[in-house]
């Protein structure tokens, strides 16, 4: 077994001096936002101030700016995360279990000794068996600070006293709807900023109407809770004397709840940096490489030093931090399949730095498209417009065609497709081949729907 002593050592390295001895066993804490955007917090752009907290974090933290979530939804997108494995290979298609065959994070480390702990968003980690989690926090605390971080606290003091190293799995619920309104009562607040619609910026994705402005000003109001709680883990975390000795994970499990995000393969659905922070290391850096939230598990494992398991999708990114190169780090394969309410809408996308092919394998069949995040004042304000340009784009989001092109350095809010333009054949080639033997070497089912696709164009 490889010791978390020598994996930081090569760590260190890149900083010219020699490694001091680290802990035997390091501990770690993943903390995930539920439903907040990439470009939400100002370390990655935002000017509107509702992440100091996170800010903070990213400014000492190892920064993966290309990550992708390997599928955009709640449990899919968690049982991915927590098995190193894409949604076809690990059972959890849309909210179902895993299967019972696949190794879990918590499992392994749980294994090698690990006091574990998840606070919220359990219910997303099923079966139960395969996440054998020492103590669970009330999925109500994920929206409730100060609660939060008080149930942090009661953990790691668990942890200390059983003289274990620990695993917690900090899951904050916020920004996920219901949003903070004006009907929020003053003390569910915690501490958040409230926001006003004059005050936002509408993101390029969606159209700047009223209420779409309106609801983008709800999300960000919870951000800002969001980053209270954040704040208050870290607190705690340095309360009890362990930040110098846990790696600190931070990550979305996907796009914000609005149309062309959450649940689907657009860029804003999947984009989700990673911020790690590991004890000793020496100047943070910004890798633009393209990683997935399946790499997440083999890495971490890594860098603690423990045996990982047979089987995983992903691959550390670990060696990059060391400097060195990885073959076929210029794409990512992102996935959807069945959605909240149990229907298909199954969609593969195989993303560059400028161009994403889209296979919408639902598009013509019976069903529109219709997820969760088209519950709100934003889809409902774009469904009753007359505008043209907007009537385009909510066909275009329920309706789907089976391929799509974008030029995303030219059409970031890829609205455009180009899948039948001649100066993009190229492109559509490269890419599908690309996307092709993903599918074919993790036997996706929607394979032979993707080769019938392509066929036809």
């Amino acid at each position: 077994m490889r010791t978390a002593a020598v994996a930081l050592a090569l760590l260190l390295s890149a900083g010219g001096a020699p490694a001091a001895d680290p802990p035997k066993r390091l501990n770690l804490l993943v903390i995930t936002a539920d439903d907040l955007n990439a470009d939400s917090g100002g370390w990655n752009g935002n000017k509107l101030g509702a992440t100091p907290n996170l800010d903070a974090f990213a400014r000492t933290a190892h920064r993966f700016v290309n990550s992708h979530v390997t599928v955009p939804i709640c449990q899919p997108s968690r049982s991915a995360l927590l098995t190193g494995r894409v949604p076809h290979r690990n059972g959890a298609l849309g909210f179902n279990p895993i299967r019972r065959d696949v190794p879990t994070l918590v499992e392994v480390l749980r294994d090698t000794g690990y006091y574990t702990a998840a606070i919220a968003k359990a219910v997303h980690m099923a079966p139960a068996e395969k996440f054998p989690w020492d103590a669970v926090g009330d999925q109500p605390l994920g929206k409730q600070p100060t609660k939060f971080a008080e149930t942090v606290r009661g953990v790691l003091a668990a942890a200390a006293a059983a003289k274990k190293p620990f695993f917690v799995n900090a899951n904050i619920c916020d920004p996920h709807r219901p949003f903070i309104t004006a009907k929020t009562k003053a003390d569910e607040l915690d501490g958040a900023r409230v926001y006003k619609p004059d005050e936002v910026t509408v993101p390029a994705f969606l159209e700047d109407l009223p209420r779409v402005r309106e609801e983008v000003a709800q999300y960000y109001t919870t951000v800002s809770r969001f980053d209270v709680a954040f704040g208050l883990v870290m607190k705690e975390l340095a309360a009890a004397g362990r930040d110098a000795d846990t790696v600190v994970v931070f990550l979305s499990d996907h796009g914000m709840s609005f149309p062309f995000s959450k649940a689907t393969v657009y860029h804003n659905g999947t984009w989700s940096p990673v911020l790690v922070r590991v004890p000793g290391m020496r100047e943070p850096q910004t890798r633009a490489e393209f990683v997935s939230s399946v790499d997440v598990m083999p890495a971490l494992l890594e860098l603690m030093g423990v045996k990982p398991p047979a089987g995983m999708d992903g691959r550390s990114w670990v060696p990059l931090l060391r400097g060195e190169t990885q073959p076929d780090r210029d794409f990512v394969v992102t996935h959807v399949n069945t959605v909240s309410s149990g229907k298909s809408f199954a969609q593969r996308c195989v993303r560059t730095r400028d161009r994403a092919l889209v296979f919408h394998g639902w598009a013509g069949g019976p069903d529109r498209f219709r997820v969760e995040a088209m519950s709100g004042l934003s889809f409902a304000a774009m469904n009753a417009s007359t505008d043209e340009q907007v009537r385009a784009r909510v066909k275009q989001l329920v309706e789907g065609e089976p391929l799509m092109l974008f030029d995303t350095a030219a059409d970031p809010g890829e609205r455009k497709n180009l899948i039948n333009d001649p100066r993009y054949a190229g492109d559509v080639a490269e890419l599908a081949k690309k996307l092709l033997a993903h599918m074919k070497r993790t036997d996706d089912p929607q394979t032979k729907a993707f080769e019938a696709a392509l066929s036809k164009r």
